[in-house]
């Protein structure tokens, strides 16, 4: 069929046209999310900045390498070392598949979807619905990802268990009494992703870290270090009415590119924006959890989603109460043996103490305050305060720590820097990427080696080169939405003066 002469055969999305004339973009705009997974697979890594790597770590020595560094960088074990229990993961004998998953959680059981095309929630579906779904043929309509499904309380959660590492740092297992419920329930999960599935960057919710282990399929990630600029980068980014037609990891600094096979493990620090490819279809065991080696940079994304005004929904759990019995944990600790607090906890108590400082001076009735500790919240407070006195310039600083004033960071997200041009062209994809329409799903799911070949892209250039002696500039989906209108899509448009309060639900995700 020649070029042009396709229509596609899915219901156009509507488009509110009055308000995009008014604010310039509309939530109902599907992301190009075929184009922006090849430009993720076609990504060229960038050069390494303040020493942020990717660090591929032997099984036998994970533990020690994690204890060691901090946990400063995301660490990969790859397959051909030891089996998983190697590293404490307990998985059931044979095959996990999607329907083993569904009889051990129930095939009554509800799962929550996110919908590729607009990376927002999609229906939800029970585990029968979902198992005859990922048996259908791909390409799938609609292309639909799963990836919070929790296994507590099931017959799997007693099958399987996270990297023993993972335990070691978890604050929930550390902090948590056993006899408290409800607790947070987030270090167990599993993710059931079909071929073409890809997640726009995002960060953990809480500035949590993330546990991942393939059990089949692939994964390619594009990982971003935490730095100043690149969480300035982020929420800028994530605040903007321009989001989906801007390509993330070109807005940063020190953006590498990493590929998980079957068996591979991978522990990826709180803090680091990501987003995910899945070339093939794809089931992970993983979770979510934080640590007292991150406690800075994860008060500092809890700051960044009280900005961005999150919902709950999409929040930590328990995530003050959890804070409040860190502080009771790390007075005990340190009161009865200072020297087996490490420096980067050292660090993080510090911030925890001010921020501990802040709510208190802010508590109302009802706040996530356990009820053992209201009383004495004072104290906790008094002796982290004692037992942190020390020259910050002793500690690495490197991790975006804040330990300024809490009121201070509690500010708008539009009275950060502005690092996108309004007059900005919109993102365009790798050439191999051109002859994708938009406006059309039909043809295949993307894979490693899909790209279009030499002779149709060429054929395509001539073409256009005999019709017209001058390329007219190549619009996005937003500049086609506006010539529509009749606004002229190169003349700036005015920019509302309170950005969107609602920001999309996957940029702070429970899961990966």
């Amino acid at each position: 069929m020649e070029q042009g002469s396709r229509r596609s055969k899915r219901a156009r999305v509507p488009v509110d046209y009055a308000r995009l004339d008014s604010t310039g973009f509309s939530d109902s705009l599907r992301v190009q999310h075929k184009k922006l997974a090849r430009a993720v697979l076609k990504f060229e890594e960038q050069p390494v900045v303040e020493n942020f790597t990717i660090d591929y770590v032997a099984a036998t020595e994970l533990a020690d390498h994690v204890h060691t560094t901090g946990f400063r960088n995301p660490c990969v074990v790859r397959t051909s070392d030891v089996p998983p229990s190697a590293l404490g993961i307990r998985l059931p004998d044979g095959a996990l598949t999607v329907e083993r998953i569904s009889d051990l959680v129930g095939r009554s059981r509800l799962i929550n979807t996110i919908d590729v095309t607009t990376q927002s929630e999609g229906p939800i579906y029970t585990m029968q619905e979902w198992v005859e779904y990922f048996a259908s043929p791909s390409p799938r309509k609609p292309l639909l990802n799963v990836v919070s499904l929790d296994l507590a309380n099931t017959a799997l959660q007693a099958m399987v268990s996270a990297p023993d590492v993972v335990k070691e740092l978890d604050l929930v297992d550390k902090a948590w009494p056993a006899s408290v419920t409800p607790s947070p329930k987030v270090q167990l999960y599993t993710l059931m992703s079909g071929a073409g599935c890809f997640m726009d960057f995002h960060i953990d919710f809480g500035g949590s870290s993330v546990w991942y282990h393939v059990l089949s399929g692939r994964k390619v990630f594009l990982v971003i270090p935490p730095t100043r600029g690149n969480l300035m980068a982020f929420e800028e980014w994530a605040s903007s009415d321009r989001q989906a037609s801007v390509f993330f990891a070109d807005r940063v600094s020190g953006c590498q590119k990493l590929e998980l096979a079957p068996g591979d493990t991978l522990l990826l620090p709180g803090g680091w924006s990501h987003c995910v490819v899945t070339p093939m279809d794809s089931v992970v065991l993983g979770g979510n959890f934080l640590t007292g080696y991150n406690l800075s940079l994860q008060l500092e994304i809890w700051q960044m989603e009280e900005r961005l005004k999150v919902k709950s929904k999409f929040r930590f759990p328990f995530y003050k109460e959890l804070m409040w019995r860190s502080g009771a944990y790390y007075m005990e600790k340190l009161n009865r043996d200072p020297s087996g607090v490490t420096k980067w906890e050292r660090q993080g108590v510090l911030s925890l103490t001010k921020w501990l400082k802040f709510w208190l001076s802010q508590m109302k009735e009802g706040e996530e305050v356990p009820k053992e500790i209201s009383q004495s919240g004072s104290l906790i407070v008094e002796e982290l305060s004692r037992n942190t006195l020390f020259s910050q310039e002793e500690y690495p600083s490197s991790l975006s720590a804040d330990c300024r004033d809490p009121a201070s960071t509690l500010i708008e997200a539009d009275h950060f820097t502005k690092i996108f041009d309004d007059n900005e062209e919109e993102f365009d994809p790798p050439e191999e990427a051109d002859n994708i329409d938009d406006d059309d799903e039909d043809d295949q799911d993307f894979s490693v080696d899909d790209s279009p070949p030499a002779s149709r892209t060429k054929a395509k250039k001539s073409t256009g080169a005999a019709k017209r002696s001058v390329k007219s500039p190549r619009l996005g989906v937003r500049g086609r939405l506006l010539k529509k209108c009749g606004i002229d899509p190169r003349s700036p448009l005015p920019r509302p003066k309170i950005r969107p309060k609602v920001v999309k639900d996957t940029l702070f995700s429970k899961f990966t």
